[in-house]
């Protein structure tokens, strides 16, 4: 179990287009008004690499040849690693670069950031792939010198800059260090929490298309319950700094692709109602200020074919991406996983659930008791038999109120 003290060496992973730089201003702000922790912030593309490119432009700095590429990060390694002290420090980087019209490289010297650095707590930050895709167009504002990765690529680097946190977890030689995997989408005293406490995480668990579903029909019951957890939860995490909760809906990609595969074969371009196409955020945090990142809401137009296109791709990352969640959760919060007039729990859930209980994380279950007066929960998970507790027993437990099974402890 992670111990409750404060990192000074903080690795913030992202890909572009996460909004790096805005969620770590946020988490910089939140500290220091919340707690009065002042937090150092070294953006180590813009104040340690920049200086040492001898071209005009990240796209040709990436046409270069790799090893040119790398060498030009190391000089700007030696830079930061001179300004190095015993401050709190963040250091945000990029582990991949990806670009329109060159893919993914990655110039990085792993060795360097574990021996010189030393993090303790390696956090990679993702977004809706859309919101990602919106902020590189902005940027390049339709010069393709200025990279425009599409929709694929932008998965491929979000892919690729989580697998490197992983490499450099395992070559810090530090069993204590963490690599946590946060949207943005998520509550700002999740990342403040595991900055500044070494919060353990806990994973909201519930189901997502059955509340869709009923909504679409005019049957708001289970997305209120869905959204008051997560106010609960937020409330939490402000109350108790040792308390850290992921939401799975902080990602919400399947919608814009659903979306997408109902438009007829001649169309060009999806409408998205960034805001409310999605599950709203606002919903579920109450505050704007207390997203990691700001959000950019509201109708959007993208190209049909680039969402179609890497379809595929964004159905397979929610599976994956799911069992990561748990996999690095001390707990779960299970909040209703038999929808009301079902009988069975739903097959997201039970994969997280027995993902969970085949390693020993406390899963936590809150069933609303009148979509479920026959006890089908507890019959499903019940208490120790003759034979004794078993694995199951020892690690799910049923919760009688909302409240409580947010605020279990792990």
């Amino acid at each position: 179990m992670p111990g409750h003290g404060l990192h000074r060496r903080v690795l913030v992973l992202g890909p572009t287009g996460v909004g790096k730089g805005d969620a770590i201003g946020r988490l910089r702000a939140r500290t220091l008004t919340a707690l009065g922790h002042q937090l150092r912030y070294t953006d180590f593309e813009n104040e340690c690499l920049k200086p040492h490119m001898t071209v005009r432009s990240w796209t040709t700095f990436l046409a270069q040849d790799i090893a040119q590429q790398a060498s030009t990060w190391r000089r700007g390694w030696e830079d930061f690693k001179k300004t190095l002290s015993d401050d709190i420090i963040l250091l945000g980087l990029h582990a991949t670069y990806v670009s329109g019209p060159l893919g993914l490289r990655c110039p990085i010297h792993i060795p360097s950031i574990c021996v010189d650095f030393k993090p303790t707590l390696i956090i990679s930050l993702i977004d809706d792939v859309y919101q990602m895709w919106r902020r590189t167009e902005a940027r390049a504002e339709g010069q393709e010198i200025r990279g425009r990765p599409s929709f694929e690529q932008l998965l491929a680097a979000r892919r690729a800059e989580q697998f490197l946190g992983d490499v450099i977890l395992s070559h810090t030689g530090n069993p204590k260090a963490r690599h946590i995997l946060c949207a943005t989408g998520n509550n700002i005293d999740a990342l403040v929490n595991l900055v500044v406490f070494d919060a353990p995480v806990t994973y909201l668990s519930f189901p997502i298309s059955a509340p869709r579903e009923l909504q679409n029909s005019g049957d708001s019951r289970f997305t209120e319950i869905i959204n008051k957890a997560h106010l609960i939860s937020a409330q939490e995490m402000s109350a108790t700094r040792t308390r850290s909760f992921i939401s799975p809906l902080s990602i919400d990609e399947l919608p814009i692709v659903f979306k997408a595969q109902e438009l007829p074969q001649e169309a060009q371009e999806v409408e998205f109602d960034c805001n409310n196409g999605r599950w709203n955020l606002m919903d579920l945090w109450g505050d704007p200020d207390l997203i990691i990142a700001p959000r950019l809401g509201g109708l959007m137009k993208f190209p049909v074919a680039q969402v179609q296109g890497a379809s595929g791709t964004i159905q397979t990352d929610v599976g994956w991406r799911d069992r990561r969640l748990v996999l690095q959760s001390e707990s779960l919060s299970i909040i209703c996983p038999k929808p009301p007039h079902e009988d069975r729990i739903t097959r997201g859930v039970s994969e997280e659930i027995q993902t969970a209980v085949a390693l020993g994380i406390v899963c936590n279950i809150w069933e609303k008791p009148e979509w479920d007066p026959d006890d089908f929960v507890g019959k499903t998970f019940p208490p120790a038999g003759s034979m004794g507790i078993g694995q199951t027993q020892a690690v799910v437990r049923k919760i009688d109120t909302l409240e409580g099974v947010i605020r279990a402890k792990p």
